[in-house]
């Protein structure tokens, strides 16, 4: 007697009509990912460059008879300020919202409500635009979570399918913060889902689909990271690359840590002190800093494009290294809206080029190493050794710069960077923050 089919054994001749409407209403919600997602990239974007373009003025005329640092500090700590209080009002828009999502979907919290929406997308723009070391992807995917939860109770769909939208959607938050779309449909299959139905990869597929169309129609389709091509990768480079990956491991560990102890540090030192008034003190410290060095704030895109170019020496690489260890950790501390990815980004590409000027130096009988293409390796490897998700940072990395002649040398990092950090027992960042949120890590 032939058995019933389940889900895992869902094909192309299995599917039926009742997979349609799920469709349709995954086009639905890929479209408004697209405007939500590419707008507020847009203005994180244009809002970014008018805010150092208003510090450069200050700098010569200051402000209301103010001292353009003092105004400086005063701006931003008011805006950090406001992004923690509002998270107040949904506590799940606090951070990245990637482990409420990751959560959510193991069944370990409810869905985020509505308002954690508007929220997380004024709350990101309020802490992000002045220059706190967090990126865009975890606020666009936890919003796109949302759109999927409320599209698919608009729709009266039934548990099952609320929760296979909810995961693809999720994934077009990814893919339109980046444009990667293949990133974000790995990074649901890797990261989120941990599993790979067909009814999962159609759902999330044409979710992206819509969400890209809609995001590269009114908001471009330009590449992240601009490079060049690279010359074929030698034998003997492919050591290096390996050596590279291995210090990664441990560094991305160590890393992970420092995300942790920022946490840790904020919420007891002074825990008297409402969270608010200890994100304004952060924030007038950041004001300060952007004022005085704008080139070590911000999400990170524009530096990694400056290293690629090679416009760094090994002592401007080695401080930005160590400023961003600490800027990443401390921003993400505060609890307002903001992502990890595009931080520990910039920090690998540091770490890469770093790597390479370093043997270049030490090492001249190697002949010489292209440390932009070792910033390119490093950055998928330092995001594996964190998320341990090494195909979605591959593929991240191959989409934001537009070039897959490194494949070789970022399967080879990659790969090691994920043994050395397990050899080590490093936790993935997201399994971490979920245990902060008082929920076991759930065995997929």
């Amino acid at each position: 007697m032939a058995q019933g089919k389940t889900e895992e054994d869902e094909s192309f001749d299995t599917m039926t009509r009742a997979l349609v409407p799920l469709l349709v209403v995954a086009a639905l919600a890929g479209v408004l990912v697209g405007l939500v997602g590419g707008s507020f990239h847009w203005l994180l974007t244009h809002g970014g460059a008018g805010f150092l373009a208003l510090l450069a003025h200050w700098k010569t005329n200051g402000f209301l008879g103010l001292p353009g640092w003092l105004a400086a500090m005063v701006l931003v700590a008011v805006s950090v300020a406001i992004a923690r209080w509002l998270v107040t009002y949904a506590p799940s828009a606090a951070g990245s919202g990637v482990q409420h999502v990751e959560a959510v979907m193991r069944e370990q919290a409810e869905p985020a409500p509505l308002r954690v929406l508007p929220i997380k997308y004024l709350g990101g723009l309020l802490a992000m635009i002045p220059g706190l070391a967090l990126g865009r992807e975890g606020p666009t995917i936890q919003m796109a979570a949302v759109i999927g939860t409320q599209c698919g109770r608009l729709f009266g769909f039934n548990q099952s399918d609320r929760s296979m939208l909810y995961t693809a959607v999720a994934g077009c938050g990814l893919s339109v913060a980046f444009n990667a779309p293949l990133s974000g449909a790995a990074f649901v299959i890797e990261e989120v889902a941990h599993r790979t139905t067909m009814r999962r990869v159609l759902t999330t597929l044409v979710a992206i689909a819509t969400a890209m169309a809609v995001y590269r129609g009114y908001f471009g389709n330009e590449v992240e990271f601009l490079v060049s091509d690279f010359l074929p990768t030698r034998t003997v480079e492919l050591l290096f690359y390996a050596v590279l990956g291995a210090l990664i491991g441990g560094l991305g560990v160590i890393y992970n840590k420092s995300v942790l102890l920022g946490l840790n540090l904020f919420n007891n030192t002074a825990p008297k002190v409402s969270p608010i008034v200890k994100a304004g003190v952060i924030g007038a410290f950041m004001g300060l800093l952007a004022y005085w060095q704008p080139q070590w704030v911000g999400g990170g895109e524009i530096q990694v494009n400056t290293i690629l170019a090679g416009q760094l020496g090994m002592s401007a690489l080695l401080a930005l290294l160590l400023v961003r260890w600490v800027l990443g950790p401390l921003s993400y501390s505060m609890g307002t809206p903001g992502g990890l990815f595009a931080p520990l980004l910039l920090v690998g590409a540091a770490i890469g080029a770093l790597f390479a000027s370093g043997v270049n130096h030490f090492m001249p009988a190697t002949e010489l190493l292209n440390p932009s293409a070792f910033a390119l390796v490093a950055m998928a490897a330092f995001f594996t050794a964190i998320v341990r998700a090494p195909v979605t940072g591959i593929l991240l990395i191959c989409e934001m710069s537009g070039t897959v002649s490194l494949m070789i040398p970022l399967l080879i990092a990659s790969v090691m960077a994920a043994l050395v950090a397990s050899l080590l027992r490093g936790e993935p960042i997201y399994d971490s923050l979920r245990a902060r949120m008082g929920l076991r890590a759930a065995k997929n």
